[in-house]
């Protein structure tokens, strides 16, 4: 009966593990000159090893990132990643199924393992899978906590 129990439990913390991720990320590059600066940070996005693809528009210098399913994806790593191939994020956009479906002003959350704060004017509800920024300079939580704007 133990047994039992412990793979239901296990399998509805993997159910929900696998449902509470980020789905795709959007990245607005800065500093690019070339076609070679745009391969450069493409390669970097590409070695994550929960990026499953990456598109981009090179005219517009922006990378549409979908990740791959139960892989925990990481702020962090993809704003390194663009860092690293020497270049600079002018925004980030996640878009994710949040726990919370309501953006009120000011209230802090957790949420894919990340301390989020919402930065609106007004409430405002949440579809399904929602589109976010991250508000913050160079994508760098503020004492662990990342701002968010629709």
């Amino acid at each position: 009966m133990k047994i039992k129990l412990f793979f239901i439990a296990c399998s509805f913390w993997a159910f929900n593990s696998a449902h509470a991720q980020i789905k795709s990320a959007e990245v607005l590059a800065s500093g690019l000159t070339c076609s070679m600066c745009s391969k450069a940070i493409f390669k970097a996005l590409s070695k994550l090893d929960f990026v499953d693809t990456v598109k981009v528009n090179i005219e517009t210098s922006v990378y549409q990132l979908n990740f791959k399913k139960e892989v925990p994806v990481k702020i962090e790593g993809i704003r390194d990643a663009v860092y690293d191939a020497g270049f600079a994020i002018a925004k980030l956009s996640i878009t994710g199924d949040w726990k919370v479906k309501t953006a009120t002003k000011d209230i802090s959350f957790e949420d894919f393992g990340y301390q989020f704060k919402w930065q609106v004017k007004a409430n405002k509800t949440l579809s399904n899978t929602q589109k976010v920024s991250i508000l913050n300079k160079d994508v760098q939580p503020v004492n662990g906590v990342y701002l968010l704007n629709f």
